[in-house]
């Protein structure tokens, strides 16, 4: 190369110039003319520059040897021949040297043959070269040398009449890496072209990708929703979502980095949201988001200035659909072109939002707190909508074993027939702030089937409603927000039966006071959520007890509502009856009737533990139908040895047999009755102690003759230590003798005697035995 351009400066001579050095030089001539506006270059453009023509007719006379190649000959032949065979062997050395690694020398001689091209004026093909050649100086970070490639570019298509690819190299011109070493007057001219440009309706039609004139940067302003991440495997990329919910209020921040010399104005600014699902389908096609993809188009409307350096704009929105949305695309409308910025080419990180359902906040209130075992009751459900917009719903009523409940406004006359274990009533749609109320009867039984009784009785209220923002039909008003479904929820109630009795007995006593007359205490427990009034009560004593006529101390006590915790006092003043007609209970049991606010009573029967006072009332008809004697033994010394014998005394106290205590019912035999009085038997045993008795140990006493009696014998202790158990004594009547002489048939009755005996008496072991012994016959003497 270098040789065919020497050899045509010596074919041409010093009177003329080489086209190639002329073409190649520092500044081009193309370049040294003066600057022609856009629309004005478009009216003078031909088809072929002036120094085209020229250069075509201007013919070389240069005299070569005969032993000259042809090839050389026609190289030489005009300017025209000579700059083909350059640019022909320029391509081949281009071809070369990029196939040797050596790209920064093929570069080079790319941009020489890109003048050369100029020169000539066909500049399509200038382009070409250049187009495949601008990048090479910007990935060597050299940026003077890639704004003038850039600005070489910019030269031939705008003379070729390329408007597409002059707008497109326009703004790569902008570069902010090119922006310190563009020249002022170069990139006024620039934006001057790219501003006459983009009026014209050539470049509305393409979809403008996202150039480096202007960039942008999408953020959420949020101080309270939370951020999570998501991967994306189609884009390899995270998703950073941000957590929000139906009707807030959000604002999207969008930056807006300029990068011209002077503002423009631009017609709107477009924002555009992306369901997930669609963005995923989006870019697994032709990656490519449209307005028949988004979702929602949120923008900004003209007049919309963008000064050089940043800018800030912000988009409003209340979404009242929930879903997973990617603010996919910023589009700026710029004239009669739109710049499309889409978030998964740009280096950015890729913005979403996860719109959750608002929170609702419909209440309901389920009435009463609970339910009492063995009644029916009313249950009032109220449905407070709040500030939601509810389009519809349902109510189920689910009631466990044990319960069953009626459809609402049921017929009296159908009632048995109606009831059921569930029950579904619809809910119509309501505004805000309104309010519903259901009402209905619920049955409980008293006892329930299985086995386990811990099982607790239940009704469930599921109310599911759909539902939406409080704010939907004014943002829906405007026509913006593309309609969606409703959201819903679940809410649920529960009213169980109560695990204890609505009142329970923390204690019941009862005292003898008089001689024939009993106080009975009771202290209830109220158990009931909810107040209740006690409207009467009752108690019901088996026999031999009966509340007195005027022995109910409770009237007027309870006539105030009774909340849960406090405890209930009940006094009674009771008579010992024996011979009263009126049936009894087989216990004692109190019954209380409650009254609630709706004026329905319920009945609560109290089993009361008063067996202490009945035992003792069954012991004294014992004792009155028993004869009671005492007897004391008494022993003369505390110690003695094992074998020896040791004095006791019993001394009896007869004085109950003689007048026992008069039974309450007539006695099979009185002793206390005139008539002859039965002779009592006394027998001492040692059975179970530790002695053996002597002397008269069993007898008869006359109880006519006194009342106290002594009745001595002998005990030998049989072992030794201290003895702790002593002999008794057991006495009993002897069976009436009539006047005839025969047994009576009469019945005696038991006597019980209540020994009274030492503490402890020490025995000793014996030492030694003085022994004497005696022959077996004492006639052999």
């Amino acid at each position: 190369i270098l040789r065919l351009i020497r050899l045509g400066d010596l074919a041409l001579g010093e009177e003329k110039v080489n086209p190639i050095r002329r073409a190649t030089s520092e500044r081009p001539a193309d370049t040294l003319k003066p600057w022609v506006p856009w629309k004005e270059l478009r009216k003078q453009r031909g088809s072929m520059s002036p120094e085209r023509k020229k250069n075509i007719i201007e013919a070389w006379t240069i005299n070569f040897s005969p032993d000259v190649s042809s090839w050389v000959r026609n190289a030489f032949s005009n300017s025209s021949t000579y700059e083909d065979t350059y640019l022909e062997l320029a391509k081949a050395a281009v071809y070369i040297n990029r196939r040797a690694g050596r790209f920064r020398f093929a570069s080079r001689l790319e941009d020489h043959r890109a003048e050369v091209l100029i020169s000539r004026g066909e500049y399509n093909l200038a382009a070409d070269v250049l187009s495949n050649n601008v990048g090479a100086c910007a990935r060597d970070q050299w940026n003077r040398a890639h704004y003038w490639r850039i600005f070489r570019l910019a030269c031939c298509q705008r003379v070729s009449g390329d408007v597409l690819a002059y707008l497109e190299t326009l703004t790569q011109s902008f570069n902010p890496r090119l922006s310190s070493v563009a020249p002022k007057k170069t990139a006024s001219l620039f934006q001057n072209d790219l501003e006459a440009l983009i009026t014209d309706a050539a470049v509305a039609e393409p979809r403008w990708g996202a150039f480096p004139f202007l960039e942008t940067e999408l953020s959420i302003e949020s101080e309270t929703a939370g951020k999570s991440s998501q991967p994306l495997p189609f884009l390899r990329r995270k998703l950073s979502k941000y957590l929000t919910y139906v009707g807030d209020e959000l604002r999207f921040s969008l930056s807006i980095n300029s990068h011209l010399p002077r503002a423009i104005s631009v017609n709107g600014i477009r924002l555009y949201l992306v369901t997930l699902a669609s963005y995923e389908q989006v870019y697994r096609g032709n990656g490519t988001v449209s307005e028949e993809d988004s979702f929602r188009i949120l923008s900004i409307d003209a007049p919309i200035t963008i000064e050089p350096g940043k800018n800030q704009f912000s988009f409003p929105w209340q979404p009242m659909t929930y879903n997973v949305y990617v603010l996919a695309t910023v589009e700026i409308q710029w004239k009669e072109a739109s710049f499309f910025y889409d978030s998964a080419l740009l280096r950015k990180p890729l913005v979403g939002l996860d719109i959750q359902p608002s929170e609702p906040t419909q209440t309901i209130e389920l009435n009463p707190l609970f339910l009492i075992p063995g009644h029916v009751q009313n249950v009032r459900l109220v449905f407070h909508s709040g500030s939601d917009i509810i389009t519809g719903g349902a109510v189920t009523l689910i009631c466990s074993e044990g319960l069953q409940v009626v459809p609402p406004k049921t017929d009296q006359s159908k009632l048995e027939e109606a009831w059921r274990d569930e029950c579904v009533i619809p809910l119509d749609a309501c505004e805000p702030g309104k309010k519903i109320v259901i009402t209905t009867l619920v049955k409980s039984t008293s006892s329930r089937n299985g086995n386990n009784a811990d099982d607790v009785q239940e009704m469930m209220a599921k109310v599911e409603t759909s539902y939406r923002h409080k704010s939907y039909d004014s943002v829906m008003e405007k026509g913006e927000e593309p309609d969606s479904n409703p959201m819903k929820t679940l809410l649920e109630a529960m009213v169980t039966t109560l695990d204890r009795p609505a009142l329970a007995v923390d204690g019941s006593e009862a005292f003898v006071f008089d001689e024939d007359r009993v106080m009975v205490n009771v202290s209830l427990h109220c158990n009931t959520p909810v107040p209740f009034f006690v409207k009467e009560w009752n108690l019901d004593l088996p026999s031999p007890l009966v509340v007195e006529e005027d022995g109910d101390l409770n009237k007027g006590m309870f006539q105030h509502a009774i909340p849960e915790g406090d405890m209930l006092l009940f006094g009674f003043k009771c008579l010992r009856a024996d011979d009263s007609d009126d049936p009894s209970s087989e216990r004692p049991i109190l019954r209380v009737v409650l009254q609630d606010d709706f004026g329905k009573t319920f009945l609560q029967v109290l089993p009361l533990n008063l067996d202490d006072i009945y035992k003792q009332l069954r012991k004294e008809d014992e004792y009155a139908e028993l004869h009671n004697a005492t007897a004391e033994l008494v022993c003369s010394i505390k110690e003695g040895s094992v074998g020896h014998p040791v004095p006791f005394v019993y001394n009896l106290n007869l004085q109950s047999l003689i007048s026992p205590k008069a039974r309450r019912s007539n006695m099979s035999v009185s002793v206390a009755s005139e008539g002859p009085r039965p002779t009592v038997l006394y027998t001492i045993i040692s059975e179970g102690s530790d002695w053996i008795v002597s002397g008269k140990v069993q007898g008869l006493i006359d109880s006519k003759r006194s009342d106290i009696v002594s009745i001595p014998f002998r005990g030998i202790p049989t072992r030794s230590g201290l003895l702790r158990h002593f002999p008794e004594i057991i006495i009993e009547y002897l069976p009436i003798t009539t006047l005839s002489g025969s047994l009576s048939s009469s019945l005696t009755p038991p006597i019980t005697v209540l020994t009274k005996t030492p503490e402890r008496f020490k025995s000793l072991a014996f030492t030694n035995s003085l022994s004497l012994a005696v022959p077996q016959d004492l006639e052999e003497f």
